[in-house]
C-alpha cells in the first residue's frame, strides 16, 4: 500500500468501486478527505460522534450534509487499506444520532472498535 505525501493511499483519477458504485476520485475530494481523516480520528480518539452537518460546517467541505456519502465511500475506502475500521461509522444524522441509511449494517459494532483502535494509538499531528 502506498501512501500519499498527503497522507492519503488514493490517488486523482482512480476509480474505487462499491456494490452498486464506481467513484472518480479527484484531486478535490483528495484535499476533502485529508482534513476529513485528521477530524475524524480526533474524534474517534475522544470516543465522540460528529453529525454529516457539523463535519461539513468544521471543514468548510464542498458539498451539503446529505451529499457526505461519495466522501465517505472514500474515506472507508483508504482506511480499508491501511487495515483500520472506518472512520465513517462515526458521521451520524442528526436526527437519528445513527449513521445514514447508506452505510448498510453493523455501524454500532464497528464504532466501538474504532474508538478502541483510536484510544491505543497516538493521534497524527
Amino acid at each position: 500500500m502506498a501512501i500519499r505525501s498527503d497522507g492519503i493511499t488514493l490517488s486523482t483519477g482512480e476509480i474505487v468501486e462499491t456494490s452498486t458504485r464506481r467513484f472518480h476520485v479527484s484531486a478535490k475530494d483528495l484535499r476533502a478527505l485529508v482534513s476529513m481523516r485528521a477530524f475524524l480520528i480526533e474524534e474517534a480518539s475522544a470516543r465522540a460522534t460528529v453529525t454529516y452537518g457539523e463535519l461539513v460546517r468544521e471543514l468548510d467541505l464542498p458539498c451539503a450534509p446529505k451529499g457526505l456519502g461519495r466522501l465517505l465511500v472514500l474515506l472507508s475506502e483508504d482506511c480499508a487499506r491501511r487495515g483500520e475500521p472506518t472512520l465513517a461509522a462515526i458521521v451520524v444524522t442528526q436526527a437519528t444520532g445513527e449513521v445514514g441509511d447508506g452505510y448498510g449494517v453493523g455501524a454500532a459494532n464497528e464504532r466501538r472498535v474504532l474508538y478502541e483502535h483510536w484510544s491505543r494509538r497516538e493521534v497524527p499531528g
